[in-house]
């Protein structure tokens, strides 16, 4: 019994210690639900996708971890979130991220095969990833605006969809 102690305390330190590689699961993008309309009017069969790393023209770069929906006929959607298996120790990111990335963001297209930009974070707020759920509203009728996700920490971003946290009810 002492020598499992001493041999679980040695494996606890050298964990602690960053010797071994721990695997945990980073937010990368976070839940995103909503409802895509033109003018208004609710836009069925929309696909949505949701990117972790996209490149300054709103396309995901290769190794990107991905996850799309189509609208309903009342134009809702969900996404997300995508989280990322990391090791504590490595030191080299999986996906490259450079001053021509945007760390994560909404695409649509009706069509699945025409892309659009509906809202990329910006660029200069790497890493930020708000944990609690988000709301889109999404109009095809408008090229692009910008909104800001308050929060825990604002980020910014711009595209045909305003995000914004979805308060939790209180019990």
């Amino acid at each position: 019994m002492k020598l499992l102690s001493s041999v679980l305390m040695i494996a606890s330190a050298a964990a602690l210690s960053g010797c071994i590689p721990v695997k945990h699961n980073d937010l990368t993008a976070p839940q995103i639900s909503g409802t895509v309309t033109r003018a208004g009017v609710p836009v069925p069969g929309v696909h949505v996708q949701l990117a972790d790393v996209l490149n300054d023209a709103g396309v995901p770069v290769p190794g990107a971890l991905k996850d799309e929906a189509v609208t309903d006929e009342q134009g809702h959607f969900a996404v997300g979130p995508l989280y990322r298996v990391t090791k504590k120790t490595a030191a080299i990111p999986l996906v490259s991220v450079d001053l021509h990335t945007v760390p994560w963001g909404l695409r649509l297209s009706t069509d699945a095969k025409t892309w659009h930009a509906g809202w990329l974070s910006d660029p200069t707020m790497f890493g930020d990833v708000p944990k609690a759920p988000i709301s889109a509203l999404c109009d095809l009728s408008v090229d692009s605006k910008s909104s800001v996700i308050d929060g825990d920490i604002a980020i910014m971003g711009s595209g045909p969809c305003i995000l914004q946290l979805i308060e939790k009810k209180k019990k």
